[in-house]
């Protein structure tokens, strides 16, 4: 048992993304608390047999051997029965998408893992969009379960330079593994009464919308760090889509470059893309229905003269 945790406490993990695997396996293996329980969303129908998938969540439960339970909502009668039976003092909350009821949260400590470096970039999509806008840091919060999505007083956070050569998934994955020792330390704290939260700031809020398909579209009159940005962001998606020598392809790796055409729209048969103030290389693609491969195996394919112009799709 960690130092100064008296008592450990009774856990019921809230999830279903695969952003919550590392805590939820964690708590189950390596914890000083009590997993008792773990409440996920209903498999969905998937593939081409429209076979139930269940969620990242369920299947590690299951692995673990742990109680899993597959309401509709938490906030449903069979969801609070189940908590109530379960009697747990605390609830993690990590890729749930749904609120919390002031029934289920009463009378127990609860938290939630958020990628974002909160009040920057509330909402759905918190990883995409600090990519996408080039942030300097990027970074996870545990917060408290407030009223309103994401609102709620930050109990700990961790954050780095942002890498631009990680795309959003390689960030989603970095994060996950950030959940345990943020999770676990707050739990903790909170046990030994250490627990200080910080309340966010409204002023500095950003909203971090979905994204959709229509931003997907390449944008060379983007700044080089905007446009490697945007292929980064977008990967694995909606990815990053651009019509080059005829054949519609997704732009998925890049890196900053000292050279290439000299106007900006177009891409030589490296990849050096001329943006609106210098040049990115594209190192990696996919183009449509066929697998990822090197820009240079791209090119070569192509019967057309170089540079060429990027066009919309």
């Amino acid at each position: 048992m960690e130092e100064g945790v008296r008592r450990p406490m009774k856990i019921v993990f809230v999830g279903s993304g695969a952003f919550g695997v590392p805590t939820l396996r964690a708590l189950a293996k390596s914890s000083p608390h009590e997993l008792v329980g773990v409440l996920t969303k209903p498999g969905k129908p998937a593939g081409r047999g429209q076979r139930t998938r269940q969620t990242p969540v369920f299947d590690a439960a299951n692995e673990c051997d742990l109680d899993v339970i597959t309401p509709n909502s938490i906030n449903d009668e069979s969801g609070q029965e189940w908590l109530d039976e379960k009697s747990p003092d605390a609830l993690v909350v990590i890729a749930y998408e749904r609120l919390l009821t002031r029934r289920v949260l009463s009378g127990r400590f609860a938290c939630n893992l958020h990628a974002s470096l909160l009040p920057r970039w509330r909402g759905a999509a918190p990883i995409h969009r600090a990519v996408l806008a080039g942030d300097r840091e990027i970074g996870a919060s545990v917060i408290e379960l407030a009223s309103s999505m994401d609102t709620g007083a930050v109990y700990a956070r961790k954050s780095v330079p942002r890498d631009p050569l990680l795309t959003t998934g390689e960030w989603h994955d970095r994060m996950a593994d950030w959940g345990p020792e943020l999770i676990i330390g707050t739990l903790n704290a909170f046990a030994t009464g250490q627990l200080t939260p910080i309340p966010q700031d409204p002023e500095s809020a950003t909203h971090a919308k979905k994204l959709s398909k229509s931003e997907g579209v390449f944008d060379p009159q983007l700044s080089s760090q905007l446009a490697l940005a945007q292929i980064h962001g977008l990967e694995p998606w909606p990815r990053c889509l651009a019509t080059i020598g005829g054949i519609q392809v997704h732009l998925r790796r890049g890196k900053m470059a000292q050279e290439g055409p000299e106007c900006a729209g177009l891409v030589d048969e490296f990849g050096q893309f001329r943006c609106h103030d210098g040049w990115i290389q594209v190192t990696e693609v996919q183009p449509e229905s066929r697998k990822s491969m090197s820009f240079t195996d791209f090119a070569r394919g192509l019967a057309c003269k170089w540079p060429q112009q990027i066009n919309h799709v």
